[in-house]
C-alpha cells in the first residue's frame, strides 16, 4: 500500500476473512492489511477509479489472459494501495487462475478466493457491517477514556492521576515536560528518566511563540508524540506520549481531551484537589464529554435539598432533568463582584479569577421553571452580577445553549438587566433584538434597497411578495398585478444591487428578516398597498401594474 490508512475508518482483512458467513479462502497472505470498504470491478483498468484500502472483487471477466497482463493488472492495483483483491470462481472462472495467484504473491497483494455461494454484495455487506461495528467500538472507547479521564481530575493529585490514566488508555508511557525549569518532572511507570538531546530540542521548539502545536519523533523502538499544554505564549509544558505503534486519530483525541483538561487543572492550582466544576463545565459546555450520568449531572447541576423527585421536565416532555446554562458578568455599577460570593444555585460553575476583570461566569443549572429563574436572576443582579439564562435543554444540548445564553448576555449587559431565553409562545428574536436593533440590521441587509424612492420602495415589495411565494415566479406576479417578466427583471436588478445570490438560502433568511423585523410596514410600503398577503397566504394581492421607477 502506498499510504497509511490508519486514519481512516477501516478494518483488517482477517475480520474479513474470518467470517463464517462469507466462507472465503484466503490464498495469497500478506500481511493484515486495513479494508476502507468493499466495490466490484470488471473494468479492465480498475485502479484509475480507485482511492486505495480497498476489497476490490472480480469475477475476471476482463482479466489480462497473458503472463505480462496479468502483471501490469496487479501492479495497478499496488499502486494506488488497494487493500486485497477477492476472486469470485463463478461464473467465468473454474478456480483462481495460476498466474494471478503468482503475482499476487510476488507483489505483496491479499488475494481471496470467493466461491459461488456467496455473492459480492454480500461480502460488500459484510464490510459495511464490521466497519460500523469497529466505529461503534472506538466511540465507546472513546468515551469511556474521556469519563475516566474527567474522573481523574477529582483525585487527590489530579495531575499524577491524569497522566497514569492516560497512559493505561493509551497503552503506552506519559511523560509531562514543564516549561519552568524549577518544575517537577512528571511520569508514568515504562517512561525515560531522562530524555536524549534531539527530543530536549523539539520541546523547546514547540514552546517557542511562534512554534508548532505538535510533533512526533522516535526513541528507540517506541513512536513519541508531543503535544503543548496551553495556547501560546503561555504553555505550561509538553505532553509526551510513547508506544511502539503510531497514534491513530482516536488516541489524538482522547490526547487532546487530557491535554485540555490539564490545563484547566493548572489554571485552577493543580496540585491539590480541584474543584470539579471547572472542567467538567468546560466540558459539557464545549462539547467534549458526554454525559451519561445524569443522576450524577442532576445532582451536581441543583444545590438544593432533593426529595427523590425530579428538578424538571425535560424539553421533550419525557420525566427527567432539563439544564440550563447560565452566564454572569459583574455589573458596572454592582461593586466589586468579589465583595459578595454570588448564589449559583449550582455546583457546576466556571467562575473567573477575582482579579479577571471583564469575565464571564459559565454555569449549568437544573431547570427550575422560569418564575424560579426569574427570582434567581433578580437576586444575583442584586449580588452585582448581571445574568443571562438560556432556554432548558437536555444534557447532550448543553453546547448549544452555550452559546444561546452567550448572545443573550451581549443583550442583557447593554440593556444592564438579567435576560431569561423566551418561553414556548414568545419571539426569541424580541429577547435578542430590540425593535431599534432590528431596524437598524435591517437597513444594513438591504442596502440601497433601504432608500425612501419609489425604486427602492418598488423592490421591497417585489422583493417581499417573491420570498412570501418561496420564489414562485406566477404567483408572485398575481400578488402584484404585474407580468411574471418584471417580477424577473426586479430581482436580477436586487440581486445586482445586492451582490447577492437569492438561490441561496442564507441570502433569503436574511434579507426576509430585514423585511419582517423592526419597521417591517414602512421598509416593504410597497406599489401593491396594504394588502400583502403573509407568507404563505393565498390571497391575491391587487395593485397598481406600473412600470419598474428608476
Amino acid at each position: 500500500m502506498n499510504a497509511d490508512r490508519t486514519d481512516v475508518h477501516h478494518v483488517l482483512l482477517s475480520e474479513i476473512v474470518g467470517r463464517r458467513d462469507l466462507d472465503l479462502t484466503l490464498v495469497v497472505a500478506a500481511g493484515d492489511p486495513p479494508i476502507t470498504w468493499a466495490t466490484a470491478s470488471e473494468l479492465v483498468e480498475p485502479a484509475v477509479y480507485l482511492r486505495g484500502g480497498e476489497l476490490l472483487l472480480t469475477a475476471g471477466v476482463n482479466l489480462p489472459e497473458t503472463v505480462e497482463g496479468t502483471r501490469e493488472y496487479v501492479a495497478s492495483l499496488v499502486s494506488v494501495g488497494v487493500g486485497a483483491l477477492g476472486f469470485g470462481v463463478a461464473p467465468v472462472h473454474e478456480a483462481v487462475p495460476e498466474p494471478l495467484v503468482d503475482q499476487c504473491r510476488e507483489q505483496g497483494l491479499p488475494l481471496l478466493r470467493v466461491p459461488r455461494t456467496t455473492s459480492f454484495s454480500a461480502v460488500g455487506r459484510a464490510v459495511g457491517e464490521e466497519l460500523s461495528e469497529r466505529h461503534l467500538r472506538l466511540l465507546r472507547g472513546i468515551s469511556e477514556s474521556h469519563q475516566a479521564l474527567a474522573r481523574a481530575v477529582t483525585a487527590p493529585d489530579p495531575v499524577e492521576r491524569l497522566l497514569r490514566v492516560l497512559a493505561g488508555a493509551l497503552g503506552g508511557w506519559v511523560l509531562l515536560a514543564p516549561t519552568d525549569p524549577d518544575a517537577r518532572v512528571r511520569r508514568t511507570d515504562g517512561a525515560p528518566t531522562a530524555l536524549p538531546t534531539d527530543l530536549r530540542s523539539l520541546i523547546v521548539r514547540l514552546t517557542a511563540p511562534d512554534g508548532p502545536r505538535s510533533a512526533k519523533a522516535a526513541l528507540g523502538s517506541d513512536e513519541v508524540f508531543l503535544h503543548t499544554v496551553g495556547p501560546p505564549p503561555e504553555e505550561r509544558g509538553v505532553v509526551l506520549v510513547g508506544r511502539p505503534a503510531p497514534l491513530d486519530i482516536t488516541d489524538r483525541a482522547v490526547l487532546r481531551t487530557a491535554t485540555a483538561l490539564l490545563e484547566l487543572l493548572f489554571r485552577a492550582g493543580g496540585e491539590g484537589p480541584p474543584d470539579p466544576a471547572l472542567p467538567l463545565v468546560a466540558l459539557l459546555l464545549d462539547g467534549d464529554l458526554d454525559a451519561r450520568s445524569s443522576t450524577v449531572l442532576a445532582g451536581l447541576a441543583d444545590t438544593r435539598a432533593r426529595s427523590g423527585h425530579d428538578t424538571g421536565r425535560s424539553p421533550t416532555g419525557d420525566r427527567g432533568t432539563a439544564y440550563r446554562v447560565l452566564r454572569a458578568s459583574p455589573h458596572s455599577d454592582g461593586g466589586p463582584a468579589a465583595a459578595t460570593d454570588p448564589t449559583w444555585g449550582t455546583h457546576l460553575v466556571d467562575r473567573p479569577a477575582p482579579d479577571a476583570a471583564g469575565e464571564v461566569a459559565r454555569a449549568i443549572l437544573a431547570d427550575r421553571g422560569d418564575r424560579a429563574h426569574r427570582e434567581h436572576l433578580d437576586l444575583l443582579r442584586s449580588q452585582g452580577w448581571i445574568g443571562a439564562l438560556s432556554p432548558a435543554v437536555s444534557a447532550a444540548e448543553l453546547p448549544g445553549a452555550d452559546r444561546e445564553a452567550a448572545s443573550l448576555l451581549v443583550r442583557a449587559r447593554a440593556l444592564g438587566e438579567p435576560l431569561l431565553y423566551p418561553t414556548e409562545g414568545s419571539d426569541p428574536f424580541d429577547a435578542l433584538l430590540s425593535s431599534t436593533e432590528a431596524e437598524r440590521a435591517g437597513r444594513a441587509i438591504l442596502g440601497p434597497l433601504a432608500r425612501d424612492t419609489d425604486t427602492a420602495r418598488t423592490l421591497r415589495a417585489t422583493l417581499h411578495a417573491w420570498l412570501a411565494r418561496h420564489g414562485n415566479w406566477d404567483r408572485t406576479a398575481g400578488d402584484l398585478g404585474v407580468h411574471r417578466n418584471s417580477v424577473r427583471h426586479r430581482i436580477g436588478r436586487i440581486e445586482r444591487d445586492l451582490g447577492v445570490d437569492l438561490a441561496d438560502p442564507e441570502h433569503r433568511m436574511r434579507l426576509w428578516f430585514a423585511l419582517t423585523r423592526g419597521r417591517a410596514g414602512e421598509l416593504t410600503g410597497s406599489v401593491a398597498g396594504s394588502g400583502h398577503p403573509s407568507a404563505g397566504s393565498d390571497g391575491p394581492l391587487r395593485g397598481r401594474n406600473a412600470p419598474l421607477p428608476g
